[in-house]
């Protein structure tokens, strides 16, 4: 399934609409500045992420290292 990408802004400005769209499915890619910055996925999708086994998941170290 394609992600939507969406401002910041727009998202605050439409979260009851977008939460609409994850609920029948769709995946909201968050961006600040048109950089991404997370994600919006519905509970089908969070629940399919907790069957990844742990070998397969990154760890917390791979992770890029967050600036104010």
């Amino acid at each position: 399934m394609k992600s939507l990408p969406l401002p910041v802004a727009q998202v605050r400005s439409n979260l009851a609409d977008v939460l609409d769209d994850v609920r029948d499915g769709q995946r909201v890619r968050v961006t600040r500045h048109g950089k991404p910055v997370g994600w919006i996925i519905g509970e089908a999708d969070r629940g399919r992420l907790n069957e990844i086994p742990k070998s397969v998941k990154p760890s917390r170290s791979h992770r890029r290292p967050r600036h104010p």
